[in-house]
């Protein structure tokens, strides 16, 4: 039996799709090294040149509940072409970029495309594969999803340090233009599957309520959760998401169906499948910063330890698909949040002296958690969906995702860095002129008479550390907790179900494909 009559789709189908996805996955991360040679290059401040990073993020969060619909309107594989062609298209640019105005308009360019590639990928994947084989199918979509993360500081370190910054944006050029040859050629023709008009009330509901929530808890850590500025892009926010919500839920054709989450596996998928994306997110953003801040780890040294740990998860992935597809998700999903949470505990005891090679195993073994549930959980909920709804369901579950992993970063940054200021205060608050005599630490000896200036710098510099260290541990016993309760969400997901379509032959349906 060939690959594709076991699976419904040639083995270069599924390759160039997931190439597409992991070049702009790879994209997210790949940038973040490279922030402060943007700055000497283009004379920016922090504050302008953060807008590279942040704009991707709010224009990826404001379209990506849009793709359902444009998917079902013109063609999911006619969508996920132009999507790649204009990220492709904005790399290029990004690469050109000569000023901090330019390379942050050309970002923008790039997450237009970018926003569209995640979800239309999954529908035309879901939908070319074989009901009992999609498990498997969309593990190796996982790959890209889960590796791409991991890859990108260390390739962007790479490239930064010893080529030109310039190459984390020229490298998706032949990649992109090698994956839109190999999807024009291997994938059927999708038609559009719909007639209907967007729901204008909806689209500009979700794009500026998405707008300022966004925005808000991408500058929350910075501003402070009690700045003005925040507190009125939050409440603006959350005032226009609720009308977005009750649009959808009596408008006749929404753009983003809501009352898809009444079905009980698709809801519990969502909320595990967020719950997973908060902890992975928050974890990729703590450790590199205690890596580089506390234990004086380079780019590319801290790209190197979170490598392993990607590989792991790549790995893991096709093999829990496989899995899911004969046991379903619920055993995949306990056993790997059961390892992800011993995994966060374990990095609850983070310190000054955890060596590379401790750090290593422990994230290694936190990330196989990740391998094992990821796919599997995301999967089970997509299968609860009648075909006909399948791109709807995959961009609310990628907005719902996007969502979570911004809220998931910004509460986890805040723990980080309220509790590291907190300790601070607590620590310098005991010395006083009257106990500096008693207070030994480790690796730094008596106080007792200090008067210089060098001395109590270097103390303070000291307490700093141990602070930034206690709030690293802090944040890593958050994650436990948001680990705990992904546990708990999972065990209502229940056993093993047929997909709804199963009883299509080949997976597939004259409404989706010709």
């Amino acid at each position: 039996m060939s690959f594709k009559e076991r699976f419904g789709m040639s083995p270069l189908a599924l390759i160039s799709v997931v190439f597409g996805v992991f070049m702009a996955i790879l994209d997210n991360t790949v940038v973040n090294v490279a922030i402060p040679k943007m700055m000497s290059v283009f004379a920016a401040t922090q504050n302008e040149i953060e807008w590279v990073i942040t704009g991707y993020l709010l224009v990826t969060g404001m379209l990506t509940p849009v793709s359902g619909y444009l998917g079902d309107r013109f063609g999911q594989k006619r969508i996920y072409l132009i999507a790649l062609g204009i990220f492709t298209a904005g790399s290029a640019l990004c690469g050109l970029s000569w000023s901090t105005e330019s390379i942050i308009t050309f970002r923008v360019i790039q997450a237009i495309g970018g926003a569209m590639l995640m979800p239309v990928s999954m529908t035309i994947l879901f939908s070319m594969s074989k009901p009992e084989r999609r498990g498997t199918i969309m593990g190796i979509w996982g790959i890209a999803l889960m590796f791409a993360p991991a890859l990108g500081p260390t390739l962007s370190g790479y490239f930064v340090e010893y080529l030109n910054w310039r190459l984390i944006f020229y490298i998706n050029v032949p990649i992109g233009i090698l994956s839109f040859f190999m999807v024009t050629a291997s994938i059927p023709k999708m038609p559009a599957r719909s007639t209907e008009r967007l729901d204008i009330a909806g689209f500009l509901t979700s794009l500026v309520g998405f707008f300022c929530v966004l925005y808000a808890l991408s500058e929350a850590p910075a501003d402070g959760w009690g700045s003005i500025t925040i507190l009125s892009f939050l409440t603006a926010g959350i005032i226009l998401l609720t009308f977005f919500v009750a649009i959808e839920l009596t408008a006749k054709n929404p753009m983003l169906d809501l009352r898809l989450l009444k079905r009980k596996v698709f809801l519990v998928s969502i909320i595990t499948s967020s719950l997973l994306s908060v902890s992975m997110l928050g974890a990729l953003f703590i450790l590199p910063v205690f890596l580089q801040n506390s234990l004086g780890f380079t780019p590319l040294e801290t790209g190197l330890l979170t490598l392993p740990g990607a590989i792991v998860t790549g790995v893991l992935m096709p093999i829990s698909g496989s899995l899911f597809d004969r046991i379903g998700a619920r055993p995949l999903g306990i056993l790997g949040l059961a390892i992800m949470l011993v995994g966060s505990l374990l990095l609850m005891g983070i310190d000054l002296n955890w060596t590379f090679g401790t750090i290593l195993l422990v994230y290694m073994f936190r990330q196989a958690g990740m391998g094992l549930s990821m796919m599997p959980l995301s999967t089970a909920g997509m299968n609860d969906v009648p075909r006909e709804l399948v791109s709807r369901a995959t961009a609310l579950q990628n907005t719902m995702r996007n969502v979570a992993g911004s809220i998931g970063t910004a509460y986890l940054s805040t723990v980080m860095q309220s509790q590291s200021s907190t300790n601070l205060i607590t620590y310098l608050q005991r010395l006083s002129v009257h106990n500096l005599s008693q207070i030994n630490l480790t690796g730094i000896p008596s106080v007792f008479g200090v008067t210089n200036s060098t001395q109590l710098t270097s103390l303070v510099g000291e307490l700093q550390q141990i602070a930034f260290e206690h709030g690293t541990q802090t944040a890593f016993a958050v994650a436990a907790i948001i680990s705990v309760l992904g546990f708990i969400s999972v065990l209502f997901i229940g056993k093993k179900k047929p997909p709804l379509d199963m009883g299509q032959r080949g997976g597939r349906s004259a409404a989706i494909m010709e």
